[in-house]
């Protein structure tokens, strides 16, 4: 009997120090911090002319993202106005390609005049192909934006600032995008005071916007969402279909190397995959969206904004902004994503204007108010 019930206790304790190193297992692998992906590095500067669109004064140089994994070298070039005590960096990325000049004779301008530092970025080529001229994972290609906001941050942010001065940046449509991989993916939410992400960021959910013709709209800032700025009384939230649409349609099947996001149902479970995994909202462990330290401002068009005949003709980048910011979790710092009504083109949230009572607010007065409010020092 004495030997039964010594055998009973060794079995329960073994059971028992199995159950709490299988809990201790399972806590240990929940507190796994988040590791982001690593940045590359940028040649040197050499001077460069000023791409046309360039802030007044500004002083240009062309440089070259490399050591990004799985990425070729890319160059760029940027132009840039250092303040003396200086209230702020803002960075610009411009949609599509991003081989134009971002924020020119208007938001940089402003801001210099304001007393912020400007740098405006200017791809060679589209910064989302990571190929020899063809695309085969756009997250990897975000390692290139990434790559020039740690640069932009470490060399030439603390040139002449103020001690409360922040590290900011503002990026439209594609430009968005970067940003949004850089927050997500790269670890740029570490340094990144503030961000005003203007129509999109459209490259969320990739997945959602090439497949499916019959998926219905999303819902764009539902009454749930408290984050959302949709006017008092609010207007509330509006629908918007998740499809790419005309060139949108080339560009991400050009980016991603997969030429087959047209809206099909044909489509095959590996390439539905790989545009889910090369998304910023990629449902990966390698992604975070919690950005205590980073101010959050987003500019979407509603449906209310462009019409064909007597039709809305949206695009997909209200949508594809929901998918990102349903995400953001644990906002300390300021995070709203704002309703704009009666935009000039698909994304054109300057030029449109907020709901009532400031429906004589457009949206460019209000991103440069939202700018110059929020980028401080909050790191």
């Amino acid at each position: 009997m004495k030997y039964r019930l010594a055998v009973m206790f060794i079995i329960i304790s073994v059971s028992a120090a199995a159950f709490v190193f299988l809990v201790g297992l399972g806590a240990a692998q929940a507190q796994q911090p988040y590791t982001p992906l690593s940045p590359g590095s940028v040649t040197p500067p050499v001077s460069a002319p000023c791409p046309s669109g360039s802030a007044n004064g500004a002083l240009c140089y062309s440089a070259t993202v490399q050591n990004c994994p799985n990425d070729v070298n890319l160059g760029f070039v940027f132009a840039q106005v250092l303040v003396s005590n200086s209230k702020g960096t803002v960075v610009f990325f411009n949609g599509g390609a991003g081989d134009t000049t971002a924020g020119g004779t208007d938001f940089a301008n402003d801001y210099v005049s304001d007393g912020y530092q400007v740098v405006q970025v200017v791809w060679d080529s589209p910064w989302e192909l990571t190929g020899n001229g063809t695309g085969s994972n756009i997250k990897y290609a975000g390692c290139r934006p990434a790559t020039v906001l740690n640069f932009v941050y470490k060399n030439i942010y603390p040139k002449g600032k103020l001690a409360t001065a922040g590290m900011c940046a503002q990026g439209t449509s594609a430009g968005s995008a970067a940003i949004g991989y850089a927050l997500a993916e790269y670890g740029s939410y570490g340094y990144l005071d503030n961000v005003e992400l203007l129509s999109g960021p459209v490259l969320s959910d990739i997945e959602k916007g090439c497949v499916v013709p019959n998926t219905p709209s999303v819902t764009v800032c539902p009454k749930s969402q408290t984050y959302c700025q949709t006017g008092n009384p609010p207007e509330g939230g509006w629908p918007d279909a998740p499809q790419y649409i005309g060139g949108d349609i080339t560009a991400i099947n050009n980016w991603s190397g997969i030429n087959a996001c047209n809206g099909s149902s044909n489509t095959t479970t590996a390439q539905n995959n790989a545009w889910k995994q090369m998304s910023i909202v990629d449902g990966l462990t390698d992604s975070t969206f919690t950005y205590p330290q980073t101010a959050v401002a987003g500019w979407l068009c509603s449906n209310t904004s462009v019409m064909c005949g007597s039709q809305p003709c949206q695009n997909n980048s209200a949508a594809e902004g929901q998918y990102f910011y349903v995400q953001i979790s644990g906002a300390v710092k300021p995070f709203n994503v704002y309703r704009v009504d009666q935009c000039s083109g698909q994304e054109g949230v300057e030029s449109g204007f907020l709901p009532p009572p400031k429906q004589t607010e457009s949206g460019f007065t209000a991103i440069e108010t939202d700018m110059e409010t929020n980028c401080k020092l909050n790191h």
